[in-house]
């Protein structure tokens, strides 16, 4: 492992899966969205505000416990060739169910518990870049990611192909999955 090279991690949209229960949840309210309408980036653009919110709740809640992981996350994490992190930006009473599903799903036997990190808010990862000196990080959401220092290499998951669509910044690396992902970081 290369212990110079440390790797922050997103949880909710890069390890866990919400995208089948924002489906779900939008249709309970009358709405038919395909997976990719889903994607955390687009999704306000097809729902109404009020109902946008009124997903949240259950998602990170009740329903976080039975999302399946993002298809080759369990598989890869243990592959990386680094120090991992992960960093999830989840309201305070939602944090005990990204902790179940963690450990319902043996993330911690890969990720250490000592290494994964709950803040408040997308901008508050920018302040564990800087602590933990995280060279590269991994997040699903293109805002989060611009608010992270110059100096972490910034990689957008997008497992829907909609990077064209909301056009990151060239600095911004383009990650469609998890085995694009792990062979990135062998570039690095």
């Amino acid at each position: 492992m290369r212990q110079s090279l440390r790797v922050g991690i997103d949880l909710d949209g890069v390890i866990i899966d919400h995208r089948h229960h924002k489906c779900l949840l939008a249709r309970e309210r009358g709405l038919e969205l395909e997976p990719w309408q889903a994607n955390s980036n687009l999704m306000k653009q097809f729902v109404p505000g009020d109902v946008y919110e009124a997903i949240q709740a259950p998602l990170y809640s009740r329903l976080t416990p039975a999302a399946p992981p993002v298809e080759g996350a369990l598989e890869y994490l243990p592959l990386l060739q680094a120090e991992v992190y992960i960093v999830s930006a989840r309201r305070p009473e939602t944090i005990r169910y990204a902790q179940e599903w963690l450990l319902k799903h043996r993330v911690y036997d890969i990720v250490p518990a000592d290494r994964v990190f709950f803040c408040g808010s997308g901008a508050e990862k920018r302040g564990y870049c800087e602590r933990l000196g995280l060279s590269v990080f991994l997040d699903d959401r293109l805002n989060f990611l611009e608010m992270l220092p110059p100096q972490t290499r910034k990689v957008l998951f997008d497992q829907d192909g909609i990077a064209a669509r909301i056009g990151p910044a060239e600095s911004i690396g383009v990650a469609g999955d998890w085995p694009r992902f792990a062979a990135l970081l062998g570039a690095v």
